[in-house]
């Protein structure tokens, strides 16, 4: 199906561009894909456990970011999350030849849309790259220098905006700091009405952004993947600190492969075939194989014309635990593990000594959220980030049902 809609979004002269699967993602690096893109097309086909809630993210960016959006839905997945105002079209896996006349129309409208040749930046920012600071009045003053040593030494230029600044929205200067802002790191907890607005600004300007916390009670989203909410810190490990910062960053410049023509797609698409399993997964070392065939990542191309992408973005992160719940479910009672999940969140709160120990309660609180609605899969995904120490702590106490789950998801 894969090759399929490559073939066919090709045929209409548009240039893929292919967002390979790595072992971790974050919404600064799509936002960053997103931005050297002129449209997305989704393609959605069914899965046993639904349709990922990586690609609903991805198609929430796209329009934020105001692209041109074609999804092409397999015609027994419900599409009550997708607003009507989404280009889509309908496809049947069975009659995929017959429907071609139909496919190609919806390329070509999404193309028209685009135009003919898309216009590029008007002016391109001459100026060294640069990375926008937000909300960094929260930290002591060690951890801003450190913060700010990461990103001059990472060869950025350094922007920073007053946060004591009076009718900042009436600021020139404020805008043309957001306009040459090439990534943003933003400090969430900040309760300054100056760095509130700057995160809004640079959301609705599509500046790739980091985001950090400081809040080990964060509320996350359930809906949204962990991966792209803010990272938590602690700002009294400075050394946890570089770590993070330098590895979100890491992520937001990973390389993007262009596929332009159709020897090099050919290959892309018969390794899809060859190790994703059917239900859309790809196995442990998928990455590797991928990374080695094409050479992502040191050759890449820059498309001088219209590119869009084209899905699923699978990654690494949620290769195995469905297969786990796929083998449990019908023995598993979720309200039991939910209860014992309690059970461990609150011990492990009274041993926590570190952030990595804070992120561990945070992943087994979600586990708990998800088990007590009913939902297992995501569960188990939260469950399995949870780490060993997660494991070594329910060892020790009565919680049988969790701890046979940690010992089966800790380290896949």
């Amino acid at each position: 199906m894969v090759k399929f809609f490559g073939e066919l979004i090709q045929s209409q002269g548009l240039v893929l561009t292919i967002d390979p699967p790595s072992q971790k993602v974050n919404a600064a690096r799509l936002e960053r894909h997103l931005n050297c893109t002129d449209g997305m097309v989704a393609v959605l086909s069914w899965r046993e456990d639904g349709v990922s809630d990586h690609i609903y993210f991805e198609i929430s960016l796209c329009l934020r970011a105001r692209k041109p959006l074609l999804v092409f839905i397999e015609d027994n997945i419900d599409t009550k999350k997708f607003p009507s105002r989404i280009l889509q079209r309908r496809f049947s896996r069975g009659y995929l030849p017959r429907e071609i006349k139909e496919h190609k129309h919806a390329i070509q409208s999404l193309k028209s849309y685009m135009g003919a040749t898309p216009l590029p930046k008007y002016q391109p920012s001459q100026k060294k790259r640069a990375c926008l600071l937000i909300g960094l009045s929260i930290l002591h003053k060690s951890a801003r220098e450190t913060v700010i040593g990461i990103i001059k030494k990472r060869n950025y230029s350094v922007l920073q905006i007053n946060e004591t600044t009076d009718h900042i929205f009436q600021k020139q200067n404020v805008n043309e700091i957001i306009s040459l802002a090439n990534l943003a790191i933003c400090f969430v907890d900040s309760k300054s009405y100056v760095s509130n607005y700057l995160l809004g600004a640079i959301r609705i300007a599509m500046v790739p952004t980091i985001l950090l916390t400081t809040n080990s009670s964060y509320s996350y989203d359930l809906n949204i993947p962990k991966e792209y909410q803010p990272r938590l810190i602690k700002t009294e490990d400075l050394f946890l600190l570089k770590k993070i910062i330098n590895t979100e960053i890491n992520l937001y410049e990973d390389n993007i492969v262009d596929i332009e023509d159709k020897e090099t797609l050919e290959s892309y698409i018969k390794l899809l075939f060859k190790f994703s399993s059917a239900s859309g997964k790809y196995d442990s070392g998928t990455y590797n194989i991928f990374a080695r065939e094409l050479n992502m990542r040191d050759n890449y191309v820059i498309s001088g014309g219209q590119t869009g992408s084209v899905g699923p973005n699978a990654s690494v992160h949620d290769i195995s635990f469905s297969q786990i719940w796929n083998e449990t479910k019908d023995y598993v009672d979720l309200n039991r593990l939910a209860e014992e999940l309690e059970i461990l969140r609150l011990k492990l709160k009274e041993e926590a000594k570190t952030p990595d120990n804070d992120i561990s309660i945070g992943n087994v609180a979600g586990a708990e959220s998800y088990a007590r609605n009913g939902d297992g899969l995501k569960a188990y995904e939260y469950l399995q980030n949870a780490g060993k120490w997660a494991l070594d702590i329910a060892c020790k106490i009565s919680i049988p049902v969790a701890t046979r789950l940690l010992e089966k998801l800790v380290g896949l």
